[in-house]
């Protein structure tokens, strides 16, 4: 996957900025796919070139023009072909689990420190997760129907954190460093 294939999703829902777009990306996608700001600026200059996009200039006082970009016929097919070909597994590329893979390179400590602080984190980002499928199956608006897939691939990553979090903390359990398993209390 790439970066152009997430903007033009965003980019289908939406005509958005760049700015708009990063917002997006880390209100809405980031835990899927994330990049920079000038990642996107890029992205977005070879979208236009290929004519997935097309941008509007909105003058704006004392700033550069604002550029607010919509997707294109030759775009929604692009998106349309992305999507519609075979789900393969992906190739992952995860420092996380090449330091852990790692981790006899280092001192015993410093590994289960951070593999605890790292388990801190999962369960913060799953508990935003959650929180995020909460507000949005409490308050569904018009869009629920829309939003199946996104919540499904939020509950896949709420899913893949869980699963991480019983397997570090079972590691370090068995490691005689304890670590709570709050996943039964959520």
């Amino acid at each position: 996957m790439s970066l152009k294939f997430a903007l033009l999703g965003l980019v289908s829902i939406r005509p958005a900025s760049g700015y708009d777009l990063k917002r997006s990306i880390e209100r809405s996608i980031y835990y899927i796919w994330n990049a920079t700001s000038p990642q996107i600026y890029s992205t977005l200059r070879k979208l236009r070139d290929e004519g997935f996009i097309t941008t509007e200039y909105l003058p704006q006082q004392g700033k550069p023009d604002k550029q607010i970009h919509t997707i294109t016929a030759t775009g929604r097919e692009a998106l349309y072909r992305f999507v519609s070909e075979p789900i393969r597994s992906s190739i992952t590329r995860d420092e996380v689990l090449l330091r852990i893979f790692l981790g006899n390179f280092t001192d015993d400590r410093i590994m289960r420190e951070e593999l605890r602080a790292y388990v801190e984190r999962i369960r913060e980002d799953r508990a935003y997760l959650e929180g995020v499928e909460a507000r949005i199956t409490a308050h569904p608006g018009d869009h629920l129907e829309a939003r199946k897939y996104q919540l499904l691939s939020l509950r896949v990553r709420v899913a893949q954190y869980r699963a991480m979090e019983e397997e570090l903390a079972a590691f370090l359990t068995l490691e005689g460093k304890e670590v709570p398993d709050t996943t039964e209390a959520q």
